[in-house]
């Protein structure tokens, strides 16, 4: 019983359920499905082949005996969405189903070089394997008291997020010939900070920062995965999350389970685990892989600061994108003259750029309105003299462009709805196609740069995984390998001359090669430091980016004082990079096999429109409420039902609502019954029941404007109510029944934060609303509430400005006010509100401090506040004015290292008097989150 009650009291952290979108795509799209006893692949028309190959892995998977978890099956549904450019995928509960989002990454660097679709496979269906044999003890409990969200929230408290993603990059990497595990770029993180002498305590490193560079966990899952594998055998992390899910250990199950099996504390197994890879990469001591010879600037240690694709325009003045925790991404210039900021870039999805001739050219992200699935990348060219920057076509699939030395081409990476990778030539003022190129067997052409005027050098992946530095003729139409083709990672190229740089993987480092065009010497740069990227060559130097704990930071020496050593290529194809504890034989892998094409159907995107997976209590002052929510597979409708029992006035409810986004607009219908409603009319007691019917038509848009998000909302509502009396009095109250609208427009607009921005530097919303009585009464009421975010003083400093109007035409009381008054006043019955508010925030302090792995405090931040409203009451002449003023701090917080929550306190002056409390001046409140149970 001490164990249930321990998991309900999470069911107040967040839940976390995944990227999904509710009504994403249009209905325009045909939906498919490969239907087995395992799973249901779920695809849009045209992506049979993707479906098939997928399906066919999931059953390999479910077959085998890969380091098991246990030997629990359940089906599963897969959707594969063609139509975003952003790279993921993941699995969900509430409901069970999983999204694969099929454009491939554009770095080879970001996710290997694997098929993409095939590692998603890998990857996702280990998180599928992972909650079907978590269902135990406890964790089975909660799913059955509180359906699939019980369970994932049980799960999660009891499994940290360092596992889920750890095992299953731990999955997708001994299962294939390469996947991140493989990836000197991937593996990175904790040999950088140990290198600089960065020793976090273990909750900072569960937690995060909002100053400091600490890994995520994935970085952390997949060592500690390894590890266990590597030193306790295939089946060790089975054993362990069995006995975890199940609760066997109430507050730390899984550190109970590890202590079990292992015989070592938590902190023990996890100091072994790192003193192993210490031991691989030999930092036992800091400072090992450090050459500050080679520093162009000093590390900024106050600021997490990161520069990327460096590159040389001239004798003393360097270009690159810089991103600082307190800056956005944008382009600036460093020269004799100290460093110039150019532009902050358009939103965007990768940091590769090319320039030539004074122009830059890169892909930004463009979304559709109304169907969030659908996103493009479109090219941007900055002229550097005008400032000027032009846009070239729309709805492009468009990625990691170059520029021709004259400025008239550019070359890009194209990514059609089908997952084919081509090479596009474009007129650089028009956006024109001049010629495109694709080849048999090549997955994709990463990081493209142009060589002449028919010659282009792409870093080339296979299908099968490999990759290899290629040159594209687009005259003869066909590439030529200029390195060995292997499961090694390269890519990031700049051309100098005839000769090609690039990083690649090298063992445990990736590092700084070149190749010459024409007789095939490969080279590699010599250097004591780890993980070199963005290489450039020009104006007779060699630039690159070096991954630090404080970010890649950039190195620069005279092209003519770089030492080569030549690597033969055998040597260069040869050997194993990253580090994996286990690997399937070559050849009997899940990926090995060829996948014929299964048999198809259609699928109904209103399959099961009313699927209920999850129900749970909830309380929101005054009214307890227990919900039954569903969801489809495809996300286009939601349901509820529930039960609400108001504490104020003893009355209960029960009541549904469906809302259908598979069309323009969002479609709602909902009905409520309110019974044993009572209140005294004239000293004679009238009782009644309550019923609310509602109809709405919603459009919620958003969409990306160059380096702006906007959002445009607008909807209208209409209600019936029916009053239906009963009790003693019954006849001396008729029965009544009345509707009334509501029309509501909304717009907003906001700029990207940096993280550690409190609300964006630029921003703003508007939001009105007006409501009216229909066919009884007379009652009617608009609404205007505004916001302005701008800078403060200093760069993660906020002012907020806020406005409200809120006026009531009403002969008949019908509609509540909802506007806010200032700060520590009690509302008032009013015909007119005007409000206005201005608060400054600052952060005060970032502590990177908790104790037990249950609390964490990230930031600590204040906010002086002053709010002024003023009052038309109901009565001719009522006038009056309320003023307040004060202080806010605020604790950002973790719980059980993964769940944040904001918590507040507030202390202020009434600066006139309250009309509800004449005497009280001061006030004092606690700031709660707005939901502890959110959805």
């Amino acid at each position: 019983m001490r164990k249930l009650l321990y998991v309900i009291l999470l069911l107040g952290v967040v839940v976390d359920t995944g990227a999904q979108q509710f009504g994403g795509n249009p209905p325009s799209v045909r939906w498919r499905q490969v239907n087995t006893d395992t799973v249901r692949v779920i695809y849009p028309r045209g992506l049979d082949s993707t479906a098939s190959r997928v399906t066919a892995i999931v059953h390999r998977l479910a077959a085998g005996t890969y380091h098991p978890l246990g030997d629990r099956l359940k089906k599963i549904d897969i959707v594969l969405q063609n139509q975003p450019v952003n790279s993921n995928g993941y699995v969900s509960l509430g409901p069970f189903r999983s999204e694969f989002y099929l454009t491939p990454p554009a770095d080879n660097f970001d996710q290997g070089t694997l098929h993409w679709a095939d590692q998603l496979a890998l990857h996702e269906y280990r998180h599928v394997e992972q909650y079907n044999n978590f269902n135990r003890g406890l964790s089975h409990l909660m799913k059955t008291l509180f359906g699939q969200e019980g369970y994932a929230l049980a799960v999660s408290a009891a499994i940290p997020n360092w596992f889920f993603e750890g095992d299953a990059v731990y999955q997708e990497t001994s299962l294939s010939a390469q996947g991140r595990g493989r990836m000197p770029s991937f593996l990175k993180a904790f040999p950088s900070l140990w290198n600089d002498g960065k020793q976090y305590r273990w909750m900072k490193l569960r937690n995060g920062s909002f100053k400091d560079y600490v890994p995520n966990h994935y970085d952390l899952g997949y060592l500690l995965a390894n590890y266990g594998y590597a030193q306790y055998g295939p089946d060790f992390w089975g054993k362990i999350t069995s006995g975890a899910a199940a609760y066997k250990g109430l507050f730390y199950p899984l550190q109970t389970a590890i202590r079990r099996h292992t015989g070592l504390s938590y902190r023990k197994f996890t100091t072994a685990a790192f003193d192993f890879y210490k031991e691989r990469y030999g930092l036992q001591a800091a400072g090992v892989y450090t050459d500050s010879t080679l520093a162009l600037l000093p590390a900024d240690h106050k600021t997490l600061t990161s520069y990327y694709y460096p590159c040389q325009v001239g004798a003393d003045s360097l270009l690159y994108l810089k991103v600082s925790n307190k800056q956005r991404a944008a382009f600036y210039i460093r020269d004799r003259n100290g460093e110039h900021r150019l532009r902050f870039r358009d939103i965007s999805s990768e940091r590769q750029f090319g320039y030539a001739n004074g122009k830059i050219v890169y892909a930004a992200i463009e979304t559709d309105p109304r169907w969030a699935w659908k996103t493009y990348s479109v090219l941007r060219v900055l002229d550097l003299q005008s400032g000027k920057q032009q846009k070239l076509a729309s709805k492009t699939r468009y990625f990691s462009p170059d520029i021709s030395a004259d400025g008239s081409r550019i070359v890009a990476n194209k990514v059609d709805l089908r997952e084919h990778s081509s090479l596009v030539e474009l007129d650089a003022g028009t956006g024109a196609v001049l010629r495109e190129f694709s080849a048999a067997g090549v997955d994709y052409f990463a990081s493209p740069r142009i060589v002449d005027a028919n010659r282009i050098v792409a870093a080339i992946r296979e299908t099968k995984g490999t990759s290899y530095i290629g040159i594209v003729d687009l005259e003869g139409q066909q590439v030529r390998a200029l390195t060995p083709v292997s499961f090694k990672t390269v890519g990031q190229i700049s051309v100098s001359g005839d000769t090609v740089y690039f990083t690649g993987a090298d063992g445990l480092r990736d590092r700084v090669f070149s190749v010459n065009m024409h007789s095939g010497v490969l080279k590699q740069l010599k250097s004591r430091e780890n993980n070199s990227y963005f290489v450039n060559a020009a104006s007779g130097k060699l630039t690159w980016s070096q991954f630090t704990a404080d970010g890649y930071q950039l190195r620069q020496l005279p092209a003519a004082a770089a030492v080569w050593e030549p690597v033969a290529a055998d040597v260069f194809a040869a050997g194993t990079t990253g580090i994996i504890s286990d690997t399937v034989a070559a050849g009997h892998g899940p990926l090995d096999e060829e996948t014929p094409v299964l048999p198809s159907k259609k699928y109904a995107s209103l399959t099961r429109p009313i699927h209920f997976h999850s129900w749970r209590p909830n309380y929101n002052d005054p009214e307890y409420s227990f919900t039954i929510y569903g969801n489809n597979t495809l996300n286009t409708t939601q349901t509820e039902l529930y039960y609400l029992y108001n504490e104020n006035d003893r009355t209960h409810a029960v009541g549904g609502n469906i809302t259908y986004a598979g069309w323009f607009p969002y479609i709602g219908i909902s009905s409520q019954y309110r019974m044993n409603r009572h209140q005294e009319v004239k000293k004679k007691l009238k009782e009644w029941d309550q019923w609310d019917h509602f109809l709405s038509l919603t459009v919620p848009l958003s969409w990306n404007h160059g380096q702006q998000f906007r959002f445009l909302n607008a909807g209208t509502s209409v209600g019936y109510r029916q009053d239906i009396t009963k009790g003693a009095n019954k006849a001396l109250f008729p029965a009544v029944a009345f509707g009334y609208i509501a029309h509501n427009l909304g717009f907003a607009a906001q700029v990207q934060q940096a993280v550690q921005d409190i609300y964006p530097r630029w921003g703003f919303s508007v939001n009105t609303q007006y409501r009216y009585a229909i066919n009884k009464w007379s009652a009617r009421q608009f609404i205007a509430t505004g916001a302005v975010y701008l800078p403060g003083l200093f760069a993660t400093h906020s002012l907020v400005l806020g406005a409200g109007y809120q006026e009531a035409f009403s002969k008949d009381r019908l509609f509540g006010s909802r506007i806010n008054f200032a700060r520590g006043f009690n509302g008032i019955d009013s015909a007119r509100v005007a409000t206005a508010t201005a608060s400054y925030h600052v952060p005060l302090w970032y502590p990177d401090w908790g104790f037990g792995n249950i609390f964490y405090l990230r930031r600590v931040r204040g906010a002086a506040f002053y709010d002024y409203t003023a009052v038309n009451g109901r009565q001719p002449g009522s006038y009056t004015r309320l003023q307040s003023t004060g202080g806010e701090v605020y604790l950002d917080t973790q719980w059980w290292n993964q769940h944040p929550l904001t918590f507040g306190f507030r202390a202020g002056r009434l600066l006139t008097p309250d009309p509800a409390a004449p005497g009280r001046r001061w006030f004092y409140e606690v700031i709660l989150p707005v939901s502890l149970i959110p959805r």
